[in-house]
């Protein structure tokens, strides 16, 4: 039973550094249609204004919560929300984005409707500002069948790899939350903390929704994001630890779960090579045939693709090979771009000169 003085939803924003977004942020959460919201502001440290900015807004809405502490990093300012929040479900927002103003009221009827722990809807990648913002619909799950019916990931946790690991544009019941004692891994410094949070929460939910429409405006071209830090190679695999741990601890969870984990695992690590430097991408293939080599024999096979199966074989065999077969491939790939590119503007020049 909910307390009548419960809020409907809990938005937690964790903030670092963000002073020329937060503004817009906040302004699309406090402009919500529903308005039995609490907003909890989570200030981790920031050297900014950021601080200034919550607490400014904070003495003209009664439902902003602020907490100002020490730089702690992404997963604990998470911990910090949970721990606080007393709505009926959650969501969360990161401070360098915004949402639409209808997203909290529709989503609470979706999730109300269907009775289930989870729902996730799809989002709207954006670059730039104002009214040379450019923007692009994001599917926030890439098997379509799955789309506007209830499923249980705990049944199917195929779920899993064929869903982008994004926590936001989401609502999750804080029951479910409490109930599991899902916790984000907190490692300060490191990055992608909200990925060993994605994986707790649809490996043990027993109801998901995804829905198509777009209410949560992703912005891409903030500099100084995780992904564009070319230089953080190995915090991805903090949290690929911090989930052995979480699997460790319930059996059940690691034989049902364990296939898919590695698929996901993998999968994630080729991301994660492709976005570092160069200089540490033969260090990172290194890293990879580590971690996959004592377990390749007992890989089940069929949540891989065919290409992904070639690429950590090449890997596991033998990582600097594969390093160079990559290196030279892609050399040559851009060659042959580069030569059917001259030859379309030595033709299109060939036939201005001849008009």
């Amino acid at each position: 039973m909910i307390d009548k003085n419960t809020p409907l939803i809990s938005i937690i924003i964790p903030i670092y550094n963000v002073e020329g977004y937060l503004r817009e942020c906040l302004n699309s959460v406090v402009n919500q249609t529903l308005k039995d919201i609490e907003i909890i502001l989570i200030n981790d440290g920031s050297t900014d204004n950021c601080g200034k900015i919550c607490d400014e807004y904070a003495i003209n809405d009664e439902r902003i919560i602020v907490i100002h502490k020490e730089n702690a990093g992404l997963g604990a300012a998470f911990n910090n929300g949970f721990d606080i929040a007393k709505g009926e479900y959650c969501t969360i927002v990161e401070s360098d984005d915004y949402i639409k103003l209808d997203m909290c009221e529709k989503l609470y009827k979706l999730a109300c409707s269907l009775d289930c722990q989870v729902i996730k809807s799809d989002f709207i990648g954006f670059e730039g500002e104002g009214e040379q913002r450019i923007f692009k619909n994001l599917p926030i799950c890439y098997d379509q069948s799955l789309y506007n019916k209830k499923t249980n990931p705990y049944l199917n946790p195929n779920i899993i790899i064929n869903s982008w690991n994004m926590n936001q544009s989401s609502l999750y019941r804080m029951d479910f939350i409490k109930k599991h004692n899902i916790r984000a891994n907190e490692t300060k410094g490191a990055s992608y903390q909200d990925i060993g949070l994605w994986f707790q929460i649809l490996s043990l939910a027993s109801s998901i929704y995804f829905h198509h429409e777009g209410f949560y405006f992703y912005r891409q071209d903030n500099e100084n994001a995780s992904v564009k830090n070319k230089e953080k190679v190995y915090s991805v695999c903090d949290e690929f630890e911090f989930l052995d741990k979480f699997l460790d601890r319930n059996l059940e969870h690691k034989n049902r779960l364990q296939d898919i984990f590695y698929c996901f695992k993998f999968r994630t690590y080729l991301w994660n090579l492709k976005r570092i430097d160069k200089k540490y991408k033969l260090e990172f293939l290194y890293k990879i045939s580590q971690d996959f080599s004592p377990i390749y024999d007992k890989l089940n096979k069929k949540y891989f693709t065919y290409k992904e199966l070639s690429d950590l074989w090449s890997i596991v065999k033998d990582p600097k090979k594969s390093y160079q077969n990559h290196f030279f491939h892609k050399i040559k790939k851009n060659i042959i771009k580069t030569r059917y590119k001259l030859q379309y503007l030595y033709f299109k020049i060939k036939d201005s000169h001849a008009q």
